[in-house]
C-alpha cells in the first residue's frame, strides 16, 4: 500500500467513525422519546444539533482532504453543504443528492437555531418534526455516503 492509499484509507476509516456516531445518535434519541418533559426536549434538541455536527464533519472531511480545502466565509456551512451536491470532475463524483442536502438544510438550520436559544425554549411542531424524520434522513445520509465511497475506491 502507497502514501496515498494509506491516506485515502486514513479518510475512509475516519468517515466509517461518523457514521457509526449517527447510530449512537439514534439510539439515544430512540431513549429520549420514552418521555416527554423539558429534559427529554433538551436531549431531542442536542441529538438533532449532534447529527447535523456529524454530517458536517463528514463533509468538511471530505472537502479538506478530497477536494483540497473549502472557504469559511460567512455562509461557509450552507455553501459546504451545497457543494458536496455536485460532482468535482477527475476529483470526486457528488457526495449527496439535492434531495438528501434539501433536508440536511432543515438540521443545519435547526442547528443553528439550537445554538441561538435556551432548552426550554424548545417547543412545537419544528422539533417533533424533525425527530420524525431522523429516522429516514440519517439512513438515506448513511447510504449516499457509503456509494459515495464506494464510487471513490472505483
Amino acid at each position: 500500500m502507497d502514501k496515498d492509499d494509506l491516506f485515502f484509507q486514513e479518510v475512509i476509516s475516519e468517515i466509517d467513525k461518523e457514521l457509526e456516531n449517527i447510530d449512537r445518535l439514534g439510539e439515544e434519541l430512540r431513549d429520549a422519546l420514552r418521555e416527554d418533559s423539558h429534559l427529554s426536549r433538551r436531549a431531542k434538541g442536542s441529538i438533532l444539533h449532534d447529527f447535523y455536527n456529524c454530517c458536517e464533519r463528514v463533509f468538511k472531511k471530505i472537502s479538506v482532504n478530497i477536494n483540497g480545502g473549502f472557504n469559511e466565509g460567512e455562509r461557509w456551512h450552507k455553501e459546504l453543504l451545497y457543494r458536496m451536491t455536485i460532482p468535482i470532475k477527475g476529483i470526486r463524483p457528488r457526495v449527496v443528492s439535492e434531495e438528501l442536502a434539501a433536508e440536511l438544510d432543515d438540521y443545519l438550520s435547526f442547528r443553528h437555531t439550537f445554538r441561538s436559544i435556551y432548552g426550554f425554549e424548545l417547543k412545537g411542531e419544528r422539533l417533533d418534526r424533525l425527530v420524525e424524520k431522523f429516522g429516514r434522513i440519517s439512513k438515506m445520509f448513511v447510504k449516499e455516503i457509503r456509494g459515495f465511497i464506494e464510487e471513490l475506491q472505483k
